[in-house]
């Protein structure tokens, strides 16, 4: 038990709080059904934009719905975007960046100038630009943010590698006969990739707040589902009368966000106390 303790004590006060978050947030998206006091797309005429209060902890929508189960099973669309719209772009990008740093030469070339044209526009455009061709809807969402968001990816893995290919550990494999692949996937990739996880934390927040500004623009999650972006857009029109329907969603999105960014400050702390 102490040194359990010990343990605990020792990790990084972000790490702790924000695994505690993480670790809330995927019960109630595992789970919506345990925590949620109410079916989040039933209709009650008779409680219509009624205030928080002991009956519904979070007052209810022009529907009648209550906005708390509305929440608690928006955690399960949210935390899949957080996912999902990350960890193609993550996958991709770690292939292609460690391609490109250990090749170097016209791939790096043509690498960067692909870079440059991406960070040219505003990431959100962009994405927003792709889910108007392709049309709304969490899957088309997913698509634009992985024909954009691999480029960050790859950026930073090319640069870890380009750094870890010129030491003496890379050198021993070649000198061995080992081939390019496994040098760079057994070898470089595991000692690079450090940077572009603690990246990926931080993105899962961003992703997050995308995929609810899509939800309010209408081009991500799609009514009834509940979603926070889409609640929030629900009760934009009520902000003087019933204030709860999207301030309490708003909050939502900012804790879970929170989650993410402590949980990826405490993991660089930890791997940078290790090296």
């Amino acid at each position: 038990m102490s040194i359990a303790l010990y343990r605990t004590a020792s990790l990084p006060r972000p790490l702790i709080f924000g695994g505690a978050i993480l670790a809330a947030s995927l019960l109630l998206a595992i789970f919506p059904s345990v925590f949620a006091p109410y079916d989040p797309n039933a209709f009650d005429y008779a409680a219509l934009l009624q205030g928080p209060s002991t009956a519904h902890l979070m007052g209810t929508d022009n529907f009648g719905r209550d906005v708390l189960s509305r929440v608690i099973h928006a955690y399960t669309i949210d935390m899949q975007i957080a996912v999902f719209a990350t960890v193609f772009p993550f996958l991709i990008g770690t292939v292609i960046g460690a391609l490109v740093g250990y090749v170097g030469g016209i791939s790096e070339t043509i690498f960067g100038r692909i870079v440059d044209a991406v960070i040219t526009f505003p990431f959100l455009v962009l994405v927003i630009a792709i889910v108007s061709i392709l049309g709304p809807g969490l899957l088309n969402m997913y698509i634009a943010v992985g024909v954009v968001g691999w480029v960050f990816y790859a950026r930073i893995i090319a640069a870890e590698v380009k750094v870890q290919k010129r030491l003496d550990y890379a050198d021993a494999g070649r000198a061995m006969g080992y081939t390019h692949m496994r040098i760079i996937f057994r070898h470089l990739l595991p000692n690079a990739i450090t940077p572009a996880v603690v990246y990926w934390m931080t993105d899962m927040a961003l992703a997050i707040l995308l995929g609810s500004s899509l939800g309010y623009l209408g081009l991500g999650a799609q009514p009834p589902a509940a979603e926070w972006g889409v609640q929030i857009a629900d009760g934009k029109n009520f902000m003087a009368t019933a204030w709860w329907i999207s301030v309490f969603p708003g909050l939502a999105i900012v804790l879970t966000g929170l989650g993410f960014s402590l949980t990826g400050d405490g993991l660089a702390e930890v791997l940078r106390t290790k090296k």
